[in-house]
C-alpha cells in the first residue's frame, strides 16, 4: 500500500491566490519507477476574462427539427485543433480547452497517462446481446474558453471555491469522452474504435501498463443555448459505431440521443401505454438503440436509454437521463443523481423538472449548473480539507491519510522532480519546498 502525501493540498489551505497554470495537481499518485510514456497535465490557464462567443456553427440549426446536424455541428467544433492534437487540449492551435480541477483524489479519479476518471460500470447485456459480462467504463471531460472561463471564476481562490451564482453563459460547451474495457468479442461495433494506453488499474509495472487498453465508446455534447427548455442546456451523445464510413477512426460517430427538455410529466407507465417524450430525438439507427429496442430471446437489457424513453448514452443510467442526472449539480450535493428505484414514479418525476437557470436542484443547496465535474471536485476538495483540518493540520494528518489518498515517491530523484515538478512542488512539511 502507498503512504499518502501533501500533493498540492498544502498550496490550497496555506495559499490565496488566483488560479493559474501550476495551482492543482494533474494527478494524484506517483506513475511506476520506468515510466517514460505520455503523461496527463491538467489544462488549466483559464481564461480571465470572458472571451467572445465567435460565430458558433449550431447557432442558425433548429435543433428539434435538425438534430443530427446540431450534433454534428457541435462535434465539429469539439474535435478543431483537437484531433490533431490528440486531445491535448492545451496544445490546439484553433482554441483552447480546459479540465476542472480536483478530479484527481482517490484510486477512481485521474489516472496518469490520460487524465481518465471511473464512470458508471456496463452491466451484463447493457451494451450488446453478446456482452456477458460487466465492464468498466473511463472518460475525460473538456470545456470550451467560455466554459473554462467559469471553471476559472469559480476556482480563482484555490482555497475558498465559489459556489455561489455560478451560471455558464451562452455557447460555453463541454464535451467528454468515454472509454470502456469491453472487447470487440462482445460489443462488435467497436471494431476499429480508438484505443488509449491508461492506467485504469494502478500498475507497478510500465510494461503492464502499456498493454492496457481502453476504447472508445461514447463521447457526451452539452452546450448552452438559450432555446432550450432545461435550464437553457442542451445535452447529446454519440456512440462509435463501425459500420460508419469514415477515414479516421475518430470518425465513426452515430448520434445516439439529443435533450432539450425533461418532458417533466412523463411517466414509465406513460412511456409503457405509447407515450413518448416530446423534448428529446432518440436515432432509431444507433446500434445500441436497435439493440435495446428489439433483444434477441433469452437477453433482457433495458428496454430504453433513458427512463421512460429519455435521452441518455450507452454507459449511462437508465433510470436517470441526461439532463435529469446534471440537474442534481450542486453544492451541498444533497440529492443523488438518479431516482432511487424505490420511490413511487410520481415522485421520481422532481428529477425530471424543467429547472430555470440559476435554479438548484434542492431549494437549500447553490446550482452548479448542471456542471457535475464542477460537483464532484468542489466535494473532493471539501473532503480532503475536512480530512487534514480535523486532524489538527497538515502535518498531524500525514502520517494516517485513509488509501484513496495515493502518493508520491518518499525520496523522489532529481529525474522524477524534473518530470513532474507540479506533482513534487511541496515535500512532506508544508514549510519545507523540495524544490
Amino acid at each position: 500500500m502507498r503512504t499518502c502525501t501533501a500533493l498540492a493540498i498544502v498550496t490550497i489551505l496555506s495559499l490565496a491566490q488566483t488560479a493559474r497554470a501550476g495551482t492543482f495537481p494533474d494527478f494524484g499518485y506517483a506513475p511506476p519507477a520506468g515510466w517514460t510514456g505520455q503523461l496527463f497535465e491538467l489544462s488549466q490557464d483559464y481564461p480571465t476574462q470572458l472571451p467572445d462567443t465567435g460565430a458558433v456553427p449550431w447557432a442558425s440549426i433548429d435543433f428539434k427539427a435538425q438534430p443530427k446536424e446540431y450534433m454534428e455541428a457541435v462535434l465539429k467544433y469539439a474535435f478543431e485543433g483537437n484531433l490533431e492534437q490528440d486531445f491535448v487540449v492545451q496544445a490546439n492551435s484553433v482554441r483552447k480547452w480546459f479540465h476542472a480541477p480536483w478530479l484527481h483524489r482517490g484510486d477512481n479519479g485521474r489516472e496518469f497517462v490520460r487524465g481518465l476518471t471511473r464512470e458508471r460500470t456496463s452491466r451484463r447485456f447493457e451494451l450488446a446481446a453478446t456482452q456477458d459480462q460487466q465492464h468498466r467504463n473511463y472518460a475525460v471531460g473538456f470545456y470550451n474558453p467560455r466554459g473554462g472561463y467559469v471553471i476559472g471564476t469559480v476556482w480563482r481562490d484555490p482555497n475558498n471555491p465559489n459556489t455561489v451564482n455560478v451560471t455558464f453563459p451562452e455557447g460555453a460547451v463541454a464535451f467528454k469522452l468515454l472509454f470502456t474495457t469491453a472487447p470487440v468479442s462482445q460489443v462488435p461495433y467497436l471494431n476499429g474504435a480508438p484505443e488509449w494506453v491508461a492506467d485504469i488499474n494502478r500498475s507497478q509495472s510500465p510494461q503492464e501498463i502499456e498493454q492496457t487498453r481502453v476504447r472508445l465508446l461514447q463521447i457526451d455534447i452539452a452546450v448552452r443555448d438559450s432555446r432550450s427548455l432545461s435550464a437553457a442546456w442542451v445535452f447529446g451523445t454519440f456512440q462509435y459505431d463501425a459500420s460508419v464510413q469514415a477515414e479516421s477512426p475518430w470518425l465513426r460517430l452515430r448520434p445516439v440521443a439529443l435533450m432539450w427538455g425533461n418532458d417533466p410529466a412523463l411517466k414509465e407507465s406513460d412511456y409503457n401505454n405509447g407515450q413518448r417524450p416530446n423534448e428529446t430525438w432518440i436515432n432509431p439507427d444507433a446500434p445500441v438503440v436497435k439493440y435495446r429496442s428489439n433483444p434477441p430471446a433469452g437477453v433482457n437489457p433495458p428496454r430504453t436509454l433513458g427512463w421512460a424513453g429519455r435521452g441518455n448514452g450507452p454507459v449511462d443510467n437508465p433510470a436517470s437521463s441526461c439532463l435529469s442526472c446534471h440537474a442534481t449539480a450542486q453544492i451541498p450535493a444533497t440529492s443523488p443523481m438518479a431516482p432511487p428505484n424505490s420511490l413511487p414514479e410520481a415522485e421520481k418525476l422532481r428529477w425530471f423538472r424543467n429547472l430555470r437557470v440559476g435554479e438548484p436542484f434542492d431549494a437549500d443547496s447553490h446550482s452548479l449548473d448542471f456542471s457535475l465535474q464542477l460537483g464532484v471536485g468542489i466535494q473532493n476538495f471539501q473532503e480532503f480539507r475536512g480530512f487534514v483540518e480535523n486532524r489538527g493540520g497538515f502535518s498531524a494528518a500525514a502520517s494516517r491519510m485513509p488509501s484513496p489518498f495515493l502518493s508520491l515517491p518518499e525520496s523522489p530523484s532529481r529525474e522524477w522532480k524534473d518530470k513532474y515538478p507540479q506533482q513534487y512542488r511541496f515535500s512532506r512539511d508544508p514549510e519545507t519546498p523540495s524544490n
